[in-house]
Parts: C-alpha cells; sequence; structure tokens
C-alpha cells in the first residue's frame, strides 16, 4: 500500500490496521448471536411458548431485535440508511394493515413477520460490518450447506427428512413437518428433499443463494479445486430440490459469472447486458400472443402444470390487489378460480402487495432496490477481496429477487432471505485505502514501492513533476492522520 510503503520516509508508524487496512480483512470474529443464528438455521427446531408459535431462529431475533434497534438509530452501526427507515416503516404498515384486516392475528403473525424481515436484516446490518466477518458469515452458510447435502442425497431415495424426524423424538420440542407425500410422485426419478426447511424449494433456494459467494467471492480465499469442488457441491444440493424456482437463478447466477469473464475488457459490459434483456423482453410481449411473464414461467418451469399454475396465481393475484389497493387482505382468502383448492401463491412479492396493498409493496421494494443500487455504485476499489465480495453479494440478490417471483418463502427460509441481505449493507460504509485512480497507482517510480521518496527538486525530469506531486499529497495526509483533531 502506498501509505505503508511512504511510512518509514515520513518519520512515523502506520496506523493500526482496520477493516479499511491493505489486507481487507478487519475483524473476522462471529457475534454469539450470528453464530447461534446460523446454528438454529442448520437445526430446524420448533416450540410453543404457551399459544405462540416459536422456531429457534425466531427466538434469537426476540432476544436481540430491540437492543440492536436501538444501538442502530444511535449510530452505533455506521450512519442510518434509507433502507434501515424503510423496512420499519413496511413492519409497521403490515402491521397496521393486519390489525385491519385480520385483527385476531395481527399481534402474533405480525410480531413474528416483523422479527423475521427487520430482525434478521438487523442481526446481519449490526454484526457483519467488516470483509472478515462477512467471509466468516460466508464460511459458516458453507458448512451448513455441506452438512446437509449427505442428508438430502438420502431424502431423493427415500422421501424421509432424517434431521427433523430426529428433532421430533426430544422432548418438548418439534420440527419442520415431512413434505414427502407420495400422491405428489418423483421429479426426474427423484423425491424432493426438504432436507432442514419447511418445503423442498426453500433448501434449493438456500442452496442456489451460495453459488456466486463460493465462485466469485472465495476466489483466491479457497483453491481452484476446493471452490471448484464446493461449487459443485452447491449444485448438488439444488438438483437434490428438484425445484425450478432454484434451478432458475442458479443457472441466471452462472450466466453472469460468464458474462463477466467472457466481456472483463468491455467497460460497460453490465450496460450492454442490461439493454440487451430490455430489448428481448419487449421483443417477446410484441411478437407473442401471450405477455413475457406468462412465457418466462412456462419455459422455466420443470412441469407444465406448475407453469400454468404460476399464470392463475399471477393474473389473480393481480386481480386481488387492484380490488384492494391500499389496505389489501391481510391473512383473509383471496379471490381465485374455483377449481384452485390452494391458498398458496408461489410469488413473495405479489403475495406481500396482496397482503399489506400497494404501499406495502412500494415500501418492501424501496428499500430492497435502494440498497442493492447503492452498492452497485460502491467505490471499493477497482479490484481485490471486497469487490469479489461485492459482487458476489449482487449476483446473488439479483438470483434472489428472480427467486421470490416464482416462490414464496416464510419462516426461517424469509428470515434467511433477509439476513442475506443485511449482508451487504456494511459495502457502504468501507472506504478503501488504496487510491483506486490508476494515474496515481501506475507509472509510479520503483523507489515508492521500496519506501523511499522522489528526492525534492525544483526542476523535476519531464513527466514526473504530477507524480512527486501526487506522492507527497500521500504522505502528508498520511502524516496528518496520526495527530489527534484540534479541539
Amino acid at each position: 500500500m502506498l501509505t505503508e510503503a511512504i511510512a518509514p520516509v515520513a518519520g512515523h508508524r502506520p496506523p493500526p490496521q482496520s477493516a479499511h487496512s491493505a489486507t481487507g480483512e478487519g475483524d473476522d470474529r462471529l457475534s454469539i448471536a450470528v453464530i447461534l443464528y446460523l446454528l438454529m438455521i442448520a437445526l430446524p427446531i420448533e416450540f410453543n411458548v404457551g399459544p405462540i408459535f416459536m422456531t429457534g431462529v425466531r427466538a434469537i431475533l426476540l432476544a436481540i431485535i430491540v437492543p440492536l434497534a436501538l444501538r442502530l438509530f444511535a449510530g452505533a452501526y455506521g450512519r442510518i440508511l434509507p433502507t434501515d427507515v424503510l423496512l420499519i416503516l413496511y413492519g409497521m404498515w403490515s402491521i397496521a394493515t393486519l390489525f385491519v384486516n385480520s385483527p385476531d392475528s395481527a399481534i402474533s403473525f405480525g410480531g413474528s413477520y416483523v422479527l423475521e424481515v427487520f430482525g434478521s436484516y438487523l442481526l446481519a446490518r449490526a454484526f457483519i460490518r467488516t470483509p472478515g466477518q462477512f467471509r466468516a458469515a460466508c464460511r459458516g452458510l458453507f458448512l451448513i450447506l455441506i452438512f446437509t447435502i449427505p442428508l438430502a442425497l438420502y431424502e431423493t431415495q427415500t422421501g424421509r427428512a432424517p434431521l427433523p424426524e430426529l428433532i421430533a423424538k426430544l422432548p418438548g420440542i418439534y420440527s419442520v413437518a415431512d413434505f414427502y407425500n407420495e400422491a405428489a410422485g418423483r421429479r426426474l426419478g427423484l423425491e424432493r428433499a426438504q432436507v432442514i426447511f419447511v418445503h423442498p424449494i426453500h433448501y434449493g433456494l438456500f442452496c442456489a443463494s451460495l453459488i456466486s459467494l463460493a465462485m466469485v467471492g472465495f476466489k483466491g480465499l479457497l483453491t481452484p479445486f476446493r471452490r471448484h469442488a464446493l461449487g459443485g457441491l452447491i449444485c448438488l444440493g439444488v438438483i437434490c430440490s428438484v425445484s425450478s424456482g432454484a434451478i432458475l437463478p442458479m443457472v441466471l447466477q452462472l450466466s453472469l459469472m460468464l458474462w463477466g469473464w467472457a466481456f472483463e475488457r468491455v467497460r460497460n459490459r453490465w450496460i450492454i447486458l442490461s439493454v440487451i434483456f430490455t430489448i428481448c423482453y419487449a421483443t417477446v410481449d410484441i411478437i407473442s400472443n401471450r405477455t413475457a411473464i406468462q412465457v418466462f414461467l412456462e419455459y422455466v418451469a420443470l412441469s407444465p402444470e406448475t407453469a400454468a399454475g404460476r399464470i392463475v396465481i399471477f393474473e389473480w393475484g393481480m386481480v386481488n390487489v387492484w380490488k384492494h389497493p391500499f389496505l389489501g387482505l391481510g391473512l383473509n382468502d383471496w379471490e381465485r378460480p374455483w377449481w384452485k383448492f390452494s391458498q398458496s401463491m408461489d410469488n413473495f412479492w405479489l403475495l406481500a402487495t396482496v397482503r399489506y396493498g400497494i404501499p406495502g409493496f412500494i415500501l418492501l421494494v424501496s428499500a430492497y432496490l435502494w440498497l442493492l443500487w447503492k452498492v452497485m455504485w460502491r467505490d471499493v476499489g477497482g479490484s481485490g477481496l471486497v469487490w469479489q465480495f461485492r459482487r458476489a453479494w449482487i449476483f446473488t440478490q439479483i438470483g434472489m429477487i428472480l427467486t421470490l417471483c416464482t416462490v414464496d418463502v416464510w419462516a426461517t427460509t424469509m428470515s434467511y432471505t433477509f439476513f442475506l441481505f443485511g449482508m451487504g449493507a456494511w459495502f457502504l460504509d468501507y472506504i478503501p485505502r488504496q487510491p483506486s485512480s490508476p494515474d496515481v497507482i501506475e507509472g509510479l517510480p520503483e523507489a515508492v514501492a521500496r519506501g523511499q521518496l522522489l528526492p525534492y527538486t525544483r526542476f523535476p525530469r519531464r513527466g514526473m513533476r504530477g507524480r512527486q506531486n501526487q506522492v507527497r499529497s500521500i504522505a502528508f495526509v498520511q502524516f496528518r492522520s496520526d495527530f489527534p483533531p484540534v479541539p
């Protein structure tokens, strides 16, 4: 790093290492709350506290949400972000609409909903603050995945989830219900693996959310063999879920990786990709007798029945939205064709709009897109570990947005979704020490790299005046930083 190379000549000691140091690591110790949270994801424990249904994840969030919220708005976790405020407003709005539409469930359901949305985000927002902690959290998630792969393979052959069965035998607690249904049949010759979640598609979503973190974020942190082996295990977990809602985001993330690699030297490659996507969407919408969304749903589903069901859900879901645009329906049953007996709605964003109205949708999506957009444009340096982490997190969130268009999430899976989302908030507080301008980094003389300043002269050699001034400016800023501010 330039400032550290200059430090011996400037006559002072470099400042202690931090999250913004040359290594980019910072504190890599996870808090006890995050460790327990990850443990409760891996162990699907459920229990009752009187009439209140609880999970291990909810118990952790209930214990920490109030003190963390107070510390957040006291400035303990950096500046307050619009996403922080928008998610709190969304939680308040959802509870308010439940009091209007479903007053009997407003406290119990609304409280757990706020815990799993805002509480999970807040947990990551508070305790994932450095590149080292981000890396440690990712490693914890990888360990969960590796632990579950043998269980998933067993379940694809037997249709039985052994870990929930074992937990259910313990006194005083129980676990997620067995999804296995003989009448549902097999997909691709396999039983669908739920492993530790309430539904197989949730396990597939969990696995698919890790592909970019492993293949992009951990490049250089793992040997190529271990990184690709981990990526193979992630793909295997997605396949064990036998769910198009999980396979699709995995393929999308792999496609983004391929595009980024193939056009690495193209400056505006992501803008070009966005333009291509927009043109393709508009073309399909114009030339087809169906909407582009209907075409998309039909081609990504593993079975025609699933595609038809999702199209019906989208069409009738919008009917319900326009009939109750402001306060939504709450937990009341939604209007749909007489032959569709299931009340489930396989679209998280649409279900949130149906339940909490268009204002709720605007608050939720604004919170999500604001953070994603700001992190996309955040300068974290042109390369390095933090740059890799940011790209991996962005790819992950793009995949999650698409997944949630075809999947509903609840309980632990919804909590995990917002925890993963909150893991990216620290990028906005990260300030790279190393200048990202190539004019400052490239072309500096070798003496600077050896820790020696250029000799002072009023008549520098041709082409060196600007570089000398840059080096002296860096040394002067570093020198001043060692003194306390003037009161």
